[in-house]
C-alpha cells in the first residue's frame, strides 16, 4: 500500500543531541571524551541510558536533577534543545516529502516542553506529538494508537500501514511500528542508530538511511 503520512521521531531523527549531552558532561564536570564513551559502552553492553549516567554520576536521578538544574538556571538551555539543533537535512527533506502531497508528523517521546519548542520551528508539519502530554510512550501500543489517530487528523481514514515511522532505534521504533501495522525506517546516526542498524533486528525495518533525504526518496517510491 503507497504511504500518504511519514511520522518522525525526534531525538536523533530530527534533533541533534549532541550539545545537550554535552551540557550534562558539563554539569557534572567530567570530560566530553569520557562522558560519552562510557555511556557508549553501556548501551553496547545492553544498559540504558539511565544506566550510564549512573555509572558516571552514583545516584543520579533524572527528575531530581532535572529539578535542581531548572532551579538553579531557570532561563538557561539544560537539558533542551533548540533551532540549533536540528539536522540540516530535516528542512530541506520535509520541503520534499511535502512538496510530493506527503503528510509530515512528529510523535516521540519528550518532555511536554518539546511541543512549544517543536511548534516555535515551523517546520510545516500536520501534527506533534509528545509522550508526557500523550500520557503514553514507546514502545507501547497505545503510543501507536495515537500515532495513528493524529495522523488521521490530517488524513482522515488513514491505514496504518499507509503510515511511514522513522526513528533512531529498532526497540523503540520499528519494532513497535511493525506491530502497530506501519512501515519502519531506521535511521543510522545518533547514540543508538548506527549500534541498532548492524543488528539482526534491523531486518524489520522496511529501510535502513542515513539521513532524511534517503527517507524522503524511499517514501516518496512508494506515494
Amino acid at each position: 500500500m503507497a504511504i500518504r503520512t511519514v511520522v518522525f521521531d525526534v531525538g536523533e531523527t530530527l534533533v541533534d543531541e549532541t550539545r545537550i549531552f554535552a551540557r550534562w558532561a558539563d554539569r557534572f564536570e567530567i570530560p566530553h571524551m569520557a562522558f560519552f564513551g562510557t555511556i557508549g559502552g553501556v548501551l553496547s553492553d545492553g544498559g540504558t541510558l539511565t544506566d550510564g549516567f549512573r555509572l558516571l554520576v552514583p545516584g543520579f536521578d533524572l527528575a531530581a536533577e532535572s529539578a535542581r538544574w531548572h532551579a538553579e538556571d531557570p532561563h538557561g538551555e539544560r537539558e533542551h534543545f533548540g533551532e540549533k539543533d536540528l539536522y540540516p537535512d530535516v528542512r530541506p527533506a520535509f520541503e520534499t516529502m511535502r512538496g510530493a502531497g506527503l503528510s509530515l508528523v512528529i510523535a516521540g517521546n519528550q518532555p511536554p516542553e518539546a511541543g512549544p519548542a517543536l511548534e516555535a520551528m515551523g517546520l510545516g508539519v500536520d501534527g506533534i506529538g509528545i509522550s508526557d502530554t500523550w500520557g503514553v510512550k514507546k514502545p507501547q501500543e497505545e503510543f501507536f494508537d495515537r500515532v495513528l489517530e493524529l495522523s488521521a487528523v490530517a488524513r482522515p481514514g488513514i491505514a496504518a500501514e499507509e503510515i511511514l515511522y522513522v526513528g533512531d532505534r529498532v526497540d523503540n521504533d520499528v519494532l513497535p511500528a511493525r506491530r502497530a501495522g506501519m512501515a519502519a525506517a531506521l535511521l543510522r546516526r545518533g547514540i543508538y542508530g548506527y549500534r541498532h542498524a548492524a543488528s539482526a533486528e534491523a531486518a524489520a525495518a522496511d529501510v535502513i538511511a542515513d539521513d532524511l533525504h534517503a527517507v524522503a526518496e524511499w517514501a516518496l517510491g512508494r506515494a
